[in-house]
């Protein structure tokens, strides 16, 4: 199939697969005997979530509510009545069951409108209390089976776009850090340098928020084990651009606290401003590797470096850095907020 129209019918699967399978839902608990199929599609439409994950969670978290709320007003039904008080004291009784069973809020919300309807319904056709189970039973499975078997979700896919993105624009702030360097770190532009990097953060928390969606989808695809690969190895890549980011975090940390200091040289300007382009160079072209099978064996045009420690500080190196990261670190723990 062409990755075109393939791609297509995978990003609009939440518009075609809800009407499909409501439509067989439907049908099915027609079969099974149901005199209220109309339950079978509702479970259907809100059974469909975004990533199938979230579909299965719903799914049970509905058919759980639907059950214990079933079995709660068919107990206490018949001695209660139909009012505004009974249906109010009913469904407080549900919703400290499910406090006690230590159970989801979605699950409450199950519970407590069964609960509703069934008291409603009972009376007047006896039949539904036991529709809405296996109606919603059927409802859920067809949804479920649907959305895993055709076209599922492709969270590795936009996944690996936002990080590809973050990667773009973590390329542009080494640039940026370079010329801030070079320029002296200025006092003014570090404060639009911290926003900046706050935004960054927030990229880096949506890329690693799509990843964890993708590996709780991938968990229930069938014939995915070529994408369970990708999903390694952007696994692999996103740890590489959190590190990179807490290193740009820490040295423009640094800079800062350099530039403020009388040891601050226009010589240290332009040694770190060149470190800093080349280490830019280095991760856009690390990013034009993403799409590549291997994270082994890349040939990179731009000049790697290698930054070592000049020999006369080389005895100093560990000292300092142990040094640095403890006067941060009382330095954090002296905020309160």
């Amino acid at each position: 199939m062409n990755l075109r129209i393939k791609s297509f019918i995978q990003d609009t699967g939440l518009i075609w697969k809800t009407p499909l399978a409501a439509a067989l839902s439907w049908e099915l608990a027609k079969w099974a005997g149901s005199s209220h199929p109309y339950l079978a599609p509702l479970t259907v439409i809100l059974c469909i979530q975004i990533t199938v994950s979230k579909s299965i969670q719903f799914a049970w978290q509905r058919i759980l509510g639907t059950i214990l709320g079933v079995a709660l007003t068919s107990s206490f039904v018949s001695f209660l009545g139909l009012t505004g008080w009974s249906i109010g004291l009913m469904i407080l009784l549900g919703s400290v069951f499910v406090k006690l069973l230590k159970l989801d809020n979605i699950v409450m919300s199950q519970v407590t409108l069964s609960i509703l309807l069934v008291m409603y319904f009972q009376s007047q056709m006896p039949s539904y209390p036991f529709d809405r189970i296996r109606d919603t039973v059927i409802g859920a499975a067809v949804a479920l089976l649907i959305h895993i078997l055709l076209f599922p979700p492709d969270s590795v896919k936009k996944a690996k776009n936002l990080m590809s993105k973050f990667a773009d624009h973590l390329t542009t702030y080494f640039f940026k850090t370079a010329q801030w360097v070079e320029a002296g770190c200025s006092s003014m532009e570090s404060r639009d340098m911290e926003k900046e990097i706050q935004q960054l953060f927030q990229e880096l928390h949506q890329a690693t928020t799509e990843m964890d969606k993708a590996n709780q989808s991938l968990s229930y695809h069938l014939f995915a084990s070529e994408k369970r690969d990708t999903f390694k190895r952007q696994t692999q890549q996103l740890q590489q651009l959190r590190l990179g980011f807490a290193n740009l975090s820490d040295m423009i940390r640094i800079f800062t606290e350099w530039s403020e200091s009388k040891h601050w040289m226009a010589e240290d300007q332009k040694i770190w401003a060149d470190h800093l382009y080349t280490i830019a160079l280095h991760v856009k072209e690390w990013n034009s590797h993403l799409d590549k099978r291997t994270n082994s064996n890349l040939t990179f045009s731009a000049p790697v470096l290698n930054i070592k420690t000049p020999f006369t500080l080389e005895k100093y190196q560990y000292p300092l850095a142990l040094y640095n990261n403890a006067n941060q670190i009382i330095q954090d723990f002296q905020k309160l907020s």
